[in-house]
Order: C-alpha cells, then sequence, then structure tokens
C-alpha cells in the first residue's frame, strides 16, 4: 500500500498476487518485493505495474536483500547458506559462502539473514553462527 506524508491511504501497489510479501527495496523508477512465492522476487514500476519476475530456482530458501548502486540483486539464501549476488534481470554473478563450515572457510554463513552494503561498497551480513554473528566483507 502506498500512504502520503501523513500516512493516509492513497492506493494499493499492486493489485495482483503475490504470496507472503516480506522485504521490500525501492530504487529511482522500481520497486523489489521479496516474496514466500516463486518465483521469489518481483519487480513493479511505483505506479504498480509488475515489470518482470525471477530467481525461481537459483535461490533455495531466500531470507532477506539489498540492491547495490547498479540495482544488483544481493540476496541471502539460507538453504545452502551463501549470500548470492544477481543482475537486475536475474542472472547470476557470484555466490559467497560455504554452506556453514566455519572451521574450513572463513566466509562461510550459518543461516544468514540480514545484508546491507556500507557506503564505501563492503558487504555486511549477519547470521546465527554461535548464535550471533555480523560479518564484513571488502567491497564487491
Amino acid at each position: 500500500q502506498i500512504l502520503n506524508s501523513s500516512l493516509h491511504f492513497l492506493r494499493n501497489l499492486t493489485e495482483q498476487l503475490i504470496v507472503c510479501p516480506y522485504d521490500i527495496k525501492l530504487t529511482a523508477d522500481e520497486v523489489y518485493v521479496l516474496c514466500d512465492d516463486s518465483p521469489c522476487l518481483h519487480v513493479f514500476s511505483h505506479t504498480g505495474e509488475r515489470l518482470r519476475s525471477m530467481l525461481s530456482r537459483q535461490v533455495n530458501n531466500r531470507s532477506y536483500f539489498c540492491l547495490d548502486p547498479v540495482d544488483n540483486i544481493i540476496i541471502s539464501d539460507s538453504g545452502t547458506e551463501t549470500i548470492k549476488i544477481f543482475t537486475k534481470d536475474g542472472n547470476h554473478l557470484l555466490t559467497i559462502g560455504e554452506g556453514g563450515s566455519f572451521d574450513s572457510h572463513q566466509r562461510a554463513f550459518y543461516l544468514p539473514r540480514g545484508l546491507a552494503l556500507t557506503k564505501d561498497l563492503n558487504l555486511v551480513v549477519v547470521s546465527h553462527r554461535d548464535n550471533s554473528c555480523l560479518q564484513i566483507f571488502s567491497s564487491l
């Protein structure tokens, strides 16, 4: 739903069915919505027109995502315990992590969740390693 600055309802962004939306990011031109359905990432215009849907088979158990300055999609996959990076059109660029193997690989995750980019484009990841873990990776 879209609200004005006084928090009064203006309109629904979309009337189209999306299942269990739980994360959203805005760019100057688009609205990205992460859902529990497949495909899991839907992209809409600011007026609510569905532009594209993607990542139906590339991500096992999506958690959260962020966008870099050129709208590449960085998404945590707690199913494979990795972080995956895709172009704005859904083409795979990179996978980070080794599925929770902390003894053999410093970049592994255990149930990766929240993601953010610093102003220097360092990737910050929150995961459940020993009940609390914050990892920072050099710029992408």
